[in-house]
């Protein structure tokens, strides 16, 4: 069809292979609440020392539940699927197995509680990365929406189709 969009064959297959959300919703929950946790945690053992990458860190978490909610709105308001998925990539990978790498810095920084600063700062910037990216693609699905219906009102009155 000349006329069908890209969205037509995307949607029918993202609407039959979408997968139960919940057991992933609840992994991030767990583990965005873990590294809140860790980092309040160092934060209050050594706040001399920890408190800036600690800050950093929560800044992050913070940014990446804004970006959820804002992918999921996006998501609800034009039907488009916004999670990334099936990147092998550290931010995106930490984003779905939060839990993994709180776990992994709380070993970590047990052990060695000296490389906390650096693990929380390296952590943060992973998650605030995931974020971004969920953000700009957020943006750029409503956008691609806004100019598809521009060009079907365009079409539906006539214009640029040289009558």
């Amino acid at each position: 069809m000349p006329n069908a969009t890209h969205r037509d064959s995307l949607q029918g297959a993202a609407q039959t292979a979408r997968p139960d959300r919940a057991p992933i919703m609840a992994g991030t929950a767990l583990g965005t609440v873990l590294m809140l946790g860790l980092a309040l945690v160092f934060a209050y053992v050594d706040p001399d020392r920890n408190r800036w990458p600690a800050l950093a860190l929560v800044l992050a978490l913070a940014l990446d539940v804004a970006a959820r909610i804002v992918a999921r709105a996006v998501r609800q308001r034009t039907g488009v699927e916004t999670e990334l998925r099936g990147l092998r990539s550290p931010m995106l990978l930490l984003g779905n197995a939060m839990g993994i790498g709180a776990a992994l810095v709380a070993v970590v920084a047990g052990l060695r509680p000296e490389l906390f600063p650096l693990l929380a700062s390296a952590l943060a910037g992973l998650v605030a990365m995931g974020a971004c990216a969920r953000l700009a693609l957020a943006r750029m699905v409503v956008v691609i929406e806004a100019a598809e219906r521009a060009a079907a009102e365009a079409k539906k009155r006539g214009e640029g189709t040289g009558r």
